[in-house]
């Protein structure tokens, strides 16, 4: 019976740790290392480098002390500013960098479309036969001078 218990209590405790892992991951790879090199704090490669290190151990720290995603990026926020964090927020100021690519576009589309229907309006010929019955003789007459 211990042994059924402590295996169970070994299988939940792999199931968290892999979770806390791939959690880890995933807030790795929208956290920049703070050393000036741009790079993804996972993949910075710089020999040497005095920020990662630290940053990830940090980053591990994090993970088990907040239970949600977004708190630990708002405390990277605080920590190191809010340029360290490659993903925008989905509040606040930062809202309109989701926001705006999206609409810009769709107001350009629709200046577009309204432009082109403008121009073709303009480009189709207009007649005028019917007003004027003498009109419509003398520009038979012309074209046919003209052999237009």
């Amino acid at each position: 019976m211990k042994r059924i218990l402590l295996a169970l209590v070994l299988c939940f405790s792999l199931a968290a740790i892999a979770a806390d892992d791939a959690r880890y991951k995933n807030l790795g790879n929208k956290i920049q290392c703070s050393c000036g090199c741009k790079e993804i704090l996972l993949q910075c490669n710089h020999l040497g480098c005095q920020s990662s290190d630290g940053m990830i151990r940090e980053l591990r720290d994090a993970v088990v002390t907040y239970k949600n995603d977004e708190d630990v990026l708002n405390w990277f926020r605080r920590s190191y500013g809010t340029t360290v964090v490659v993903s925008p927020a989905t509040h606040g100021f930062e809202l309109t960098i989701w926001v705006v690519p999206p609409v810009l576009v769709s107001v350009a589309f629709l200046l577009l479309f309204f432009l082109i229907r403008h121009w073709r309006q303009r480009a189709l010929p207009v007649t005028r036969t019917g007003l004027d019955p003498q009109l419509d003789e003398l520009r038979a007459r012309a074209r046919k001078e003209t052999e237009l």
